[in-house]
């Protein structure tokens, strides 16, 4: 499954650069270019394509790098107002690259494009946007604003959204918030029934996927779980572990996946 979706993407770029050649052709863009040929234009823009050509790389690294550090942090700074915590587990790592990667694809030369106008010859910058649309067949200036609105802003709300995700483990709850800002759920250990260590999950074909975690079981028959948030990790942290036993004070069962965990009796109830 994945390599038939491996296979897909380069057939999906070449269907979306037939339909912009169709769509949004580079004739339809209005300027005062026009004149130029595009033998004059290539004559032109013979050496300025290699800096503007470096000069995006350098400011997608920037932006790509810098954003990720900027929601990294936020995540971290909402996180901290859960006081003193003894364990933190973030979302997946990969999850704040998705954001930082499309943006600096579809905005890298809209930056280059408007600090060239701004600071620049304006009439230059528009005029080499005209020739590269004619190198590439179509407007890709308006393609890449198009992309910034319909892919790298929906993966930007999404991503915001994930900002309060994290689980803190505190000396005598475990705090777990969730997405979009939805109220944090707390877990006391006083009121721990079991806990599980699972090795992962299985797939639909019943291929186990190593992503190791602590499933816990409460008294009021809510189950809580260290594999449901962070990276896919074959082994689990010691330090976890040795933490939530010494406030448990329970001893460890295993299973090979929390779907192999047999029920609890029955939930019993706080009687205040």
């Amino acid at each position: 499954m994945d390599s038939f979706v491996k296979a897909l993407v380069p057939f999906a770029v070449l269907i979306l650069f037939a339909l912009a050649r169709k769509y949004i052709p580079a004739s339809s863009i209005r300027t005062t270019t026009h004149n130029y040929s595009l033998e004059e234009l290539d004559a032109r823009f013979s050496s300025t394509k290699w800096i503007v050509g470096a000069s995006i790389v350098v400011v997608g690294v920037i932006f790509a790098f810098g954003t990720h550090a900027i929601v990294v942090g936020l995540n971290h700074f909402l996180a901290a107002s859960d006081g003193s915590t003894q364990i933190w587990l973030w979302p997946q790592s990969a999850i704040w690259w998705f954001f930082p990667g499309f943006g600096a694809l579809a905005l890298s030369w809209e930056i280059i494009l408007q600090i060239w106008a701004l600071f620049g010859n304006r009439e230059d910058a528009y005029t080499y946007a005209y020739w590269s649309s004619l190198k590439a067949g179509f407007d890709s200036t308006r393609v890449l604003r198009w992309m910034a609105v319909l892919i790298a802003l929906p993966i930007g709300v999404l991503t915001l959204l994930e900002l309060p995700v994290h689980a803190a483990l505190n000396q005598d709850e475990i705090r777990d918030c969730g997405y979009a800002f939805a109220p944090c759920k707390v877990y006391r250990y006083a009121d721990t029934r079991r806990m599980t260590i699972i090795d992962g999950f299985r797939t639909r074909d019943s291929k186990l996927t190593r992503r190791a975690g602590i499933v816990i079981d409460f008294n009021d028959g809510r189950r809580w779980s260290s594999a449901d948030i962070g990276d896919f990790r074959a082994q689990l942290e010691r330090s976890l572990e040795v933490f939530l036993e010494s406030r448990t004070h329970l001893q460890y069962n295993y299973a090979q996946t929390e779907a192999d965990i047999p029920p609890l009796q029955s939930p019993i109830r706080d009687s205040n």
